[in-house]
């Protein structure tokens, strides 16, 4: 298409809009109700309106009847009665398919009852999503949770939002800085936070744990898992999650002379899993992790036993040294007891070292280790 004919279309359709605006404004103008006096022949005109199925004529009289000043008691309520029915009418007919979801969430802003509003809000909320603009349906809830916090239609809010979450997480599209994807996180952040009753907020959990992972936030993918198993224990993606977890944890860790302690509490995790969980669908990756957590744990001792080694620190040394052979023979790792072995056969015997040392005098020092440069255990693969 060249820049000529899609100017020309452009145009055509603002000026298609102009039109259609402008007959409604002629429309509705007749609606107008100017004086009190005017009052008794708009009831009369909008109850014929109604009858013969011009409902937003209809409402837009009583509406405008409605903002006169001075209307006394017996009148308002005619009035009010008849813009509850006819925009109960009126929003049962934009909620159809195919509807103005537009012209539907306009009714949120009428200062109309608040059951008519959440109504309203609610079911243009779902035709934004039906349309496949499920941004503009989480704006218009979280709109409406902001006018009636706790309102009634928060079930059917909760289920429309996780829709909404889930479908811009999966989409690819994005432009310069901007992701749909992300709309998606923070669509599910949004949920998790107001809506945490919401059944199936177990999905938005994994959904946000594996959206984190994705961007190596590996804290907060960790943080989600826990609460999809805290809130969700009876859900079927626990299982996961409890997996999932002690992964993480694993993929975080950068360094293991340094992170021996989240080391440690990935081991308890998996082997929690491990003794709970047989043949469930994800115990290969379980026992991979497993086992690469355990050649850690062996990789940080052998660091540490020869950073002892060489300044001259035999107790430390051998202590580091053993406990990294006795986990290696636990997993298995034939290369790595044979490091261990190595390493114990050049350091100095038990009875040719001074007296024995309580361990807490040779326990690793994270900031000694770090500022002496623990190297990595070069005589075993990484």
């Amino acid at each position: 298409m060249n820049c000529r004919s899609f100017s020309a279309r452009a145009w055509h359709a603002t000026a298609l809009i102009g039109l259609t605006a402008l007959a409604a404004c002629r429309s509705y103008g007749a609606a107008t109700v100017r004086n009190i006096a005017e009052i008794p022949a708009a009831i009369a005109s909008a109850d014929t309106d109604f009858a013969e199925g011009r409902t937003a004529l209809a409402l837009a009289r009583m509406r405008s009847a409605r903002e006169l000043r001075g209307v006394e008691a017996g009148q308002r309520d005619q009035l009010d009665v008849r813009i509850e029915r006819f925009a109960n009418q009126r929003i049962d007919e934009l909620a159809q398919p195919g509807s103005d979801a537009d012209e539907l969430a306009e009714f949120v802003e009428l200062d109309l009852p608040q059951q008519l509003s959440v109504n309203a809000g609610v079911r243009a909320a779902r035709l934004y999503l039906d349309t496949d603009r499920p941004y503009k349906s989480y704006r218009l809830l979280k709109k409406l949770e902001t006018q009636y916090p706790r309102h009634h239609g928060r079930a059917e809010a909760g289920a429309i939002l996780l829709e909404a979450g889930l479908k811009l997480a999966d989409d690819p599209s994005g432009w310069w800085l901007w992701q749909a994807r992300d709309d998606g996180v923070e669509v599910l952040e949004y949920l998790v936070l107001n809506y945490p009753s919401e059944r199936r907020c177990d999905l938005a959990f994994r959904k946000l744990a594996l959206c984190y992972a994705e961007d190596r936030k590996y804290e907060l993918a960790i943080q989600r898992y826990e609460e999809l198993v805290l809130s969700h224990i009876d859900s079927p993606l626990v299982v996961e999650a409890q997996a999932g977890i002690p992964h993480l944890r694993l993929l975080a860790l950068e360094s293991p002379e340094y992170d021996r302690k989240e080391l440690l509490r990935a081991r308890k995790e998996l082997e929690a899993w491990i003794a709970t969980q047989s043949g469930a669908e994800f115990e290969p990756q379980v026992k991979l992790d497993y086992a690469d957590c355990l050649q850690r744990l062996v990789e940080s001792d052998l660091g540490i036993a020869r950073f002892y080694e060489r300044i001259d620190r035999g107790w430390g040394a051998r202590f580091h040294a053993q406990r990294a052979l006795e986990l290696a023979r636990e997993a298995g790792d034939v290369t790595r007891i044979a490091a261990c072995e190595r390493l114990l056969r050049r350091l100095p015997a038990i009875d040719e070292l001074p007296g024995p040392v309580s361990e807490t005098a040779f326990s690793a020092d994270a900031t000694e280790l770090r500022t002496s440069g623990v190297p990595s255990a070069p005589d075993a693969p990484g």
